[in-house]
């Protein structure tokens, strides 16, 4: 494994972690409808697979 890919899936990992963070935020102040409570998984997961491919079809700066 490069060091670019090493560096890109740490990366990678703390975007991850900031997104459960959101959700987690959601969940903890808000009380959500099962409707909404899906709309917020639906669209936070669409959020990781665009930073996903991002990665990877990305260079460092």
């Amino acid at each position: 494994m490069s060091v670019e890919t090493k560096i890109k899936a740490n990366l990678l990992k703390e975007v991850y972690t900031n997104i459960d963070k959101m959700y987690d935020f959601m969940e903890q102040h808000y009380i959500l409808s099962d409707d909404h409570h899906n709309l917020i998984i639906k669209h936070l997961n669409k959020v990781k697979d665009q930073f996903y491919l991002i990665s990877q079809t990305s260079k460092l700066s």
